[in-house]
C-alpha cells in the first residue's frame, strides 16, 4: 500500500505524476527507471478514469490516413499527411512492442473490412493503406491483410456471410485487442514502484503553487473513513490527467486549452455465435471509424466521436447516440434487426485530443510547456497503446530540465509487466493499492467487464477484501452499496 499521506509531508520530489492512467503510470515507471525520484497521485484509482473506457483493440492505425477532406487535396497539404504518417508510424512501433513484451495481455483476432460500392475510399487506395500501416511498422507484427471475393469471404466467415450488399470485396487482416486494458495500468504503476516510485491512489491534487526551485503540491486524501492532506515539493509536475488536464488545479491557470474532449459510446450486442471472435472495420454514414469488436461471447459496436466541452465526470451514454450505433451495424449487417432490446449494456469515454489553438484536434501527443509556468508539463493526445511512447518523451522533456541521472542497476529494475502469478486475491487486495471493492473487481481482476459486469461474484470478492484489508461487515456492506452506485454510473443497462 502507498504511504500514509502524513508521512510525505514535506517530502521532496523530482517529478510529481499527477494521473494515474495508462500515460501516468507508464510516466512514472520510465522517470523512477532512470532514477527520479517520482511520486504518481491519482484523485481516484488506478486505472478507473479514460484508460477503462477505451474500446479496448490495440489499433493498426489505418484510420490516421483517413482525411476528412478531399482525397484530391492530399497533394496540396504535405504537412497534415506528413504528420499522419509519422504518427501512424509510432502507433505500429508501439504495437509491436506490445505484442512483444506484454502478450498476456492481448488476444488476436480476425477482422473485415468490407468495401461497398459508393465507398469514399476505393478499394486500391485502402489496399495501399493497408500495405503502408504495415511497411511503417516495419512489418515486425504483420497484419497478414489480404483482399477476396464477397463469395469468398462468406466461405471463410459467417460474419463476412452477414455483412449486406452490394459489396465489391472484403478484407481480412489480424488485429488485437486488450484482454483487460484496467490491469496494463495497474501492472505499469507496480513495476514504477518496484523501481522506486511512490504510488498514492485515492489522492486529490487541490493546489499548485510556484515556488522558487519548484512547485508546493497539496495533496488531500480522499479514501473512504480516511482523512489527511499534505505538502509536497517537487521539482516538476508531469500532468497526466487525460481530459482532466485543464482542470487539475494549478494546470490551466493561464487559460490555455491543452485538451479537446472527444466522446466515444460503444454498446454491448450479443451477435450470432457464429460471429464470436471475429471483428469489423469500418466507415459510418459520418465517415468516421466503425467497428464491431469481439469480446467473449459478446462484441462490442461503436464509437461515436463527439467533440464536448463539459467536465467528463458528466458524460453519460444518450439514447440517440444507441440508436445511431444501431443503426450503423444494421446498415452492415441488415438481417439482424437489432434494437435497444439486443444491448447488454453501454459505456463512454472521453478521449483527450492535443490541441495547439485550443479549437482545433492535433494528432501527435504532445509535451506541453507553458512558458508563464516553467516547470508544468502536459501530456495530451496518447492512446494506450501509446503511453510507453508518450512517456518517453515526457522523460526526454524532464531530462532537459533535471539533467540526466544514474538509473539503478540493470539487475534492479524489473522486467515487462507481468500478471500476478500464483497470488491469492487476498494477498493482491493488499498489495496492489485496493482501497475499495470496485478497484479490485473492476481493475485487479477481469471480472468488472464480464456481461454481468462483476455483479455475479461481487459479494464473494467483497468478504475476501473484508478479510485481508480488516473491513468491518458495516464497512463491506457500504462497499458493496458503492459497487452498484459506480457500475451504474459507468455502465447504462436499457
Amino acid at each position: 500500500m502507498g504511504p500514509p499521506l502524513g508521512q510525505l509531508q514535506r517530502e521532496q520530489y523530482d517529478v510529481a505524476v499527477i494521473g494515474a492512467g495508462a500515460v501516468g503510470c507508464a510516466t512514472a515507471r520510465e522517470l523512477a527507471g532512470r532514477g527520479y525520484r517520482t511520486i504518481l497521485v491519482d484523485r481516484g484509482d488506478i486505472g478507473a478514469g479514460t484508460s477503462s473506457r477505451s474500446s479496448r483493440m490495440l489499433y493498426s492505425g489505418l484510420g490516421y490516413l483517413a482525411v476528412r477532406y478531399p482525397l484530391w487535396q492530399m497533394l496540396f497539404r504535405p504537412g497534415d499527411m506528413l504528420r499522419r504518417l509519422l504518427y501512424t508510424r509510432a502507433v505500429m512501433q508501439c504495437r509491436a512492442e506490445l505484442v512483444r513484451e506484454m502478450p498476456q495481455h492481448l488476444t488476436r483476432h480476425r477482422f473485415h473490412y468490407p468495401f461497398r460500392k459508393g465507398d469514399r475510399y476505393p478499394p486500391w487506395l485502402v489496399d495501399l493503406g493497408f500495405r503502408l500501416v504495415e511497411a511503417l511498422g516495419g512489418w515486425k507484427v504483420p497484419l497478414s491483410y489480404r483482399r477476396i471475393s464477397p463469395q469468398e469471404a462468406a466461405a471463410e466467415s459467417a460474419l463476412a456471410a452477414g455483412l449486406g450488399g452490394p459489396l465489391r470485396g472484403v478484407g481480412m487482416f489480424e488485429e488485437y485487442m486488450y484482454a483487460w486494458p484496467e490491469r496494463i495500468c495497474v501492472d505499469t504503476a507496480l513495476d514504477a514502484e518496484r523501481r522506486g516510485a511512490t504510488i498514492r491512489n485515492y489522492t486529490e491534487v487541490t493546489e499548485i503553487e510556484r515556488i522558487s526551485d519548484g512547485w508546493h503540491i497539496t495533496l488531500v486524501e480522499r479514501a473512504p473513513k480516511a482523512e489527511g492532506q499534505a505538502r509536497i515539493r517537487s521539482r516538476l509536475v508531469v500532468n497526466a490527467a487525460g481530459p482532466w488536464i485543464d482542470r487539475v488545479s494549478g494546470g490551466g491557470t493561464t487559460g490555455r486549452k491543452h485538451v479537446i474532449g472527444i466522446k466515444g459510446v460503444n454498446v454491448m450486442i450479443r451477435l450470432p455465435d457464429a460471429y464470436k471472435g471475429q471483428g469489423l472495420e469500418a466507415f459510418s454514414s459520418k465517415g468516421e471509424p466503425f467497428y464491431v469488436f469481439p469480446w467473449g461471447e459478446h462484441h462490442f459496436i461503436g464509437p461515436t466521436e463527439t467533440v464536448v466541452t463539459g467536465n467528463p465526470d458528466d458524460i453519460h451514454v444518450e439514447n440517440s447516440e444507441i440508436d445511431y450505433i444501431l443503426g450503423e451495424a444494421n446498415r452492415l449487417f441488415p438481417d439482424l434487426g437489432l434494437t435497444r432490446g439486443d444491448v447488454r449494456h453501454c459505456w463512454c469515454g472521453v478521449r483527450p485530443t492535443s490541441t495547439i489553438d485550443g479549437r482545433t484536434p492535433s494528432l501527435p501527443v504532445r509535451i506541453a510547456e507553458t512558458p508563464e509556468m516553467p516547470g508544468l508539463i502536459a501530456v495530451t493526445g496518447s492512446t494506450i497503446m501509446l503511453h510507453r511512447h508518450a512517456a518517453r518523451k515526457a522523460a526526454k522533456t524532464v531530462e532537459k530540465w533535471l539533467g540526466k541521472r544514474n538509473a539503478p542497476p540493470r539487475g534492479m529494475i524489473a522486467g515487462p509487466d507481468r500478471c500476478p502469478e500464483g497470488q491469492g486475491i487476498g494477498q493482491m487486495a493488499a498489495r496492489e493499492h485496493v482501497v475499495r471493492l470496485v478497484d479490485l473487481v473492476r481493475r485487479r481482476l477481469p471480472d468488472g467487464l464480464n456481461p454481468e459486469l462483476g455483479r455475479d461474484r461481487a459479494e464473494e470478492l467483497s468478504r475476501i477484501a473484508a478479510a485481508s484489508l480488516g473491513w468491518s461487515e458495516e464497512r463491506r456492506q457500504e462497499e458493496l452499496r458503492h459497487f452498484e452506485s459506480d457500475t451504474a454510473r459507468v455502465y447504462r443497462q436499457l
